[in-house]
């Protein structure tokens, strides 16, 4: 086995770590915000996982609708106006498409 072929496999482990690291931390952050609404810093804190970690997850779960602002409220330790989260779809808002269709019929 030549240097690079050396290269490529301790790369694909790193890669391997990396990955089973991020879904066991997907994992967390999305069970913190189902047992109730959080802020990200209430996740951070809870979990241990870096606050730019867990926006990163909430970025993509967003973008698969797992998770929601169910209100918007005071970060119990920041003290300023926060979005509280959460995973649970029983809490989530339903969004009027009928509304939403007015706008783009008048266009």
């Amino acid at each position: 086995m030549d240097a690079n072929e050396k290269g490529g496999q301790a790369a694909n482990k790193t890669l391997g770590k990396d990955t089973e690291k991020f879904n066991t931390q997907y994992k967390k952050v999305y069970q913190s915000f189902r047992e109730r609404p959080k802020t990200m810093l209430q996740v951070s804190i809870e979990t241990g996982i870096l606050r730019a970690n867990i926006c990163r997850y909430v970025a993509k779960m967003r973008s698969r609708e797992h998770v929601q602002v169910i209100r918007m409220g005071l970060c119990p330790y920041t003290h300023f106006e926060a979005g509280f989260y959460s995973t649970d779809e029983s809490l989530f808002k339903k969004s009027d498409v009928s509304q939403l269709k007015l706008f783009s019929d008048a266009i």
